[in-house]
């Protein structure tokens, strides 16, 4: 027939790609290039049905950490310092440590790191629910469910926090901060938990101080770490959640007492300080 294209049945498609080309020639005609338009697409679709995109590259392994890199599973980079100060500075091989407040086993914990390269110790912890989970998680650790006490009482109240066991504590002045400009309770419940005194936790477990003393107990830090028999229970390195100093300048007063018994500020974070026996430098 005359008007039969000599192409066959592809003549609808090589006619669309003559008008797209035509379309790039005329593309001043605003007009004519609104209409050539609709026409790409039309003719790129039914390109792309018979020769669809190519699938997308497989994203490429990470490459491996070197040697010297550390990965940190603490809030902010604490466990790396606490890593050098026991392994490089104080050339401990295997250190120990006593985890108060230890909380979740590896997000945001000071000692995870430490245990990776074979350190172990005393996870002391008093919410039932993390306790589970720390003992499933480090089982190299041994995990004691309770809190760490201030004076001779064997209990106290334990205020569970909404939503953020991480806030849980043993400190009334700790939720009352917490509360504030708050409508609703920040408290879940409050429960006894059973309290033990610090020093006799580290003659049961090792007759001496552990090398590493990490503490993180929403408030009560400075408290706990005052009623350390130092002459006896001397750790090589505490951590706690503390800062160095006040925003006037002036150390803390945990700062001012460590410094009087011999400890030096010597890294840390933005909210928690690492000190060292300077007797071991």
């Amino acid at each position: 027939m005359a008007n039969e294209s000599p192409h066959g049945p592809d003549a609808p498609r090589i006619g669309a790609q003559s008008q797209i080309i035509g379309c790039v020639i005329n593309r001043r005609d605003f007009l004519g290039g609104a209409v050539c338009g609709s026409v790409a697409a039309v003719g790129a679709g039914r390109w792309g049905a018979r020769n669809p995109p190519p699938p997308s590259p497989t994203p490429a392994a990470p490459p491996p950490l070197p040697e010297h890199a550390r990965l940190s599973f603490s809030q902010q980079g604490e466990d790396i310092v606490l890593f050098h100060a026991l392994h490089e500075v104080l050339r401990i091989a295997v250190p120990t440590y006593l985890d108060v407040g230890a909380a979740y086993p590896v997000r945001s914990n000071n000692t995870y790191l430490l245990y990776t390269t074979g350190a172990r110790g005393v996870l002391v912890e008093p919410n039932p629910v993390l306790t589970a989970q720390l003992r499933r998680e480090r089982p190299g650790d041994i995990v004691i469910e309770a809190g760490i006490g201030v004076a001779d009482r064997v209990e106290a109240d334990y205020y569970e926090i909404q939503e953020n066991p991480m806030l849980n504590t043993f400190s009334a002045e700790q939720v009352a901060r917490l509360q504030r400009g708050k409508t609703e309770s920040i408290v879940a419940r409050v429960v006894k938990v059973p309290l033990l005194d610090i020093n006799r936790v580290m003659q049961e477990q090792w007759g001496r101080a552990p090398d590493l003393l990490s503490t993180d107990i929403e408030g009560l830090d400075e408290a706990i770490i005052r009623t350390l028999n130092l002459p006896q229970y001397r750790p090589a390195v505490i951590c706690a959640e503390a800062v160095p100093a006040t925003t006037s300048g002036q150390l803390s007063s945990l700062t001012s007492y460590l410094m009087s018994q011999e400890y030096i500020p010597r890294g840390g974070s933005m909210v928690n300080t690492v000190y060292l026996d300077s007797r071991r430098l």
